[in-house]
């Protein structure tokens, strides 16, 4: 699998703005970063370990796949 591509197997509740995530595991460096807040497909989040950005895409199975940008 690519680098610059990454599912995350985790499920996740919804609510209003669609599926939220809750921390995701860095596809560089492999850091798991926990978002208080969450994150919904279309933000963009950064690793707090390596500073990577990822922009979040949301698959149709709902899981999470994160591109660097």
């Amino acid at each position: 699998m690519p680098l610059d591509q990454f599912d995350d197997e985790d499920a996740k509740p919804t609510d209003a703005k669609g599926t939220r995530g809750k921390e995701f595991e860095c596809p560089d460096c492999t850091a798991n970063n926990p978002y208080d807040d969450g994150f919904y497909a279309g933000d963009e989040i950064r690793c707090y370990y390596c500073g990577l950005e990822y922009k979040v895409e949301q698959r149709d199975d709902g899981r999470f796949k994160f591109r660097a940008i």
